[in-house]
């Protein structure tokens, strides 16, 4: 009896394992997934705006030249560098015609690209949409170009009369290509609306079927400890207890029962199971919300880029201004691509095997890499690793905060003094921990103490950076089971504590 027991136990086990790891395989593929369609937003929005904001600002060169171009040949034989002037605006005119052809031929290459890969039905179809809008744009620019160049012919050959006739219909169809510029962009941006909303509920969804299969898991475990007999009832309970917790919402739940054949192997699964599941669904909820803070921050610069583009369309006195703040949207979205390659690489660290770490050599390797960074500051580091020299742990996510904490001390110096920096490790209650000191310009941890852990948090955005050094740090830390406290005074300095483990 008591072997059959046994037996019928161990092949429960081995069924709640497999279960276990199918739900964390899930969730892992389901969050991968969400990662790709990120940065496959990223992947196609990104050349497509830079793409679209050099079709229109050599469209608009183009246009002030063939205007300059006019001009110029109207006032031949009353100025003396009218007709050089007309010469210079003429080759400039041409030239800026074939760049924009160029540019039209690759925005549709990566329209293409961006139908083959698009991950929905609806995507494409948005997408094939704007294929057919570029080659529009394309037909159009060439029929301006072509109307135009025969103006400036005719210019050439001193027919002004019957050049300037033609004018009109030049900027009428000037003003048609613009306007279809717009309308790509507009599509554009709903591509971009229509990929974030996708991902948006594929992480909904993946939500509710990790909690399905919790339960799932929960009614298994209740059915075992039905069958188990009196022998292992207490443990099985305990066992019960523990599902009901974890059922509950509660992440750190552990269950310890007496050493026995029957019951071991199964508390044991559990508390791995607890732990596995409690990391699965913290990654989901930081991926979540970086996802959502990332979607949220490409939306902005998008959107600000199209109103910019708009007002470009009115061909405003000011439009130099308006083309450098589009430009610096462009930027920020490249910006905000760039901090997503870096999160997403990062986390391919995480799966790093740890290994015994020298403090001392770590820091020397960081120095090196920034060696130029901090002779150009005038940064003295005082280290104080002798209570705990080393650490296990990954060797570049160790890298990573060391350098994270150094560049962010840097960069938060201040003018008034030399920039020391004391760096201590010890051990307390058993944790490694890592204590980093400045005398920067520091802020009051008392109100922005938790926000700069956030990502694309900048206390001072005119310091430049994209906000992600100390969340990087904090991913790291948590991924093992650490935590960082941060305690600063404004124009006193900041102390970094990090329990490493």
């Amino acid at each position: 009896m008591k072997k059959n027991l046994s037996k019928h136990i161990s092949g429960a086990s081995l069924f709640l394992i497999v279960l276990l790891i199918a739900i964390g395989i899930f969730s892992m593929m389901r969050v991968y997934n969400s990662h790709n369609s990120i940065d496959e937003v990223a992947r196609i929005d990104v050349p497509l705006i830079e793409a679209m904001t050099n079709i229109e600002t050599h469209q608009l060169e183009q246009s002030i030249n063939f205007e300059r171009a006019v001009r110029f040949a109207e006032e031949i034989g009353k100025y003396d560098n009218a007709r050089r002037n007309f010469k210079v605006a003429d080759s400039l005119f041409r030239s800026l015609a074939l760049l924009v052809d160029e540019e039209l031929l690759l925005a549709e290459e990566q329209v293409k690209t961006g139908i083959r890969d698009a991950i929905s039905d609806n995507q494409r179809i948005i997408m094939k949409e704007l294929l057919n809008s570029l080659k529009k744009m394309e037909k159009e620019h060439l029929t301006y170009e072509r109307d135009a160049l025969a103006v400036i012919d005719l210019l050439i050959s001193n027919k002004i009369s019957e050049a300037m006739e033609r004018v009109v219909d030049v900027e009428a169809e000037e003003e048609k290509f613009n306007k279809e510029v717009e309308h790509v962009l507009i599509q554009l941006e709903k591509y971009t609306e229509q990929v974030v909303k996708a991902i948006e509920i594929e992480e909904r969804t993946t939500l509710r079927l990790v909690v399905l299969f919790t339960c799932f898991f929960v009614m298994a475990s209740i059915i075992i400890s039905f069958m188990s007999s009196n022998k292992t009832s207490i443990p099985i309970n305990q066992l019960t207890e523990g599902v009901r917790r974890v059922a509950q919402g509660e992440k750190s739940v552990q269950v310890n029962t007496p050493p026995s054949g029957l019951t071991s192997e199964l508390t044991t699964t559990f508390n791995e199971m607890v732990i596995k599941l409690q990391d699965a669904q913290e990654e989901i909820e930081r991926h979540m919300h970086f996802s959502n803070r990332t979607a949220r921050d490409l939306t902005a610069p998008i959107t600000d880029l199209n109103h910019l583009l708009d007002k470009l369309e009115d061909k405003p006195e000011d439009y130099s201004q308006i083309l450098e703040n589009a430009r610096a949207s462009a930027l920020q979205v490249q910006s905000i691509v760039q901090a997503l390659n870096e999160v997403n690489a990062l986390r391919e660290t995480l799966k790093s095997k740890t290994e015994v770490l020298n403090f001392e050599n770590i820091l020397s390797e960081v120095e090196k890499s920034i060696e130029y960074e901090m002779e150009n500051s005038n940064v003295i580091i005082t280290k104080w690793f002798a209570k705990c020299p080393t650490v296990k742990y990954p060797s570049e996510q160790l890298k990573s905060i060391f350098l994270h904490l150094i560049t962010n001390a840097i960069k938060y110096c201040s003018p008034n003094r030399l920039l020391e920096i004391e760096m201590e490790s010890y051990v307390e209650s058993g944790h490694t921990v890592l204590e980093v000191r400045d005398n920067g310009v520091g802020f009051d941890s008392n109100i922005n103490g938790l926000e700069i852990l956030e990502p694309f948090k900048q206390l001072d955005s005119s310091k430049g950076g994209n906000g992600l050094g100390l969340y990087l740090i904090k991913t790291i830390i948590d991924h093992h089971h650490g935590h960082i406290d941060v305690k600063s005074k404004l124009g006193k300095g900041s102390i970094f504590t990090i329990y490493l483990n």
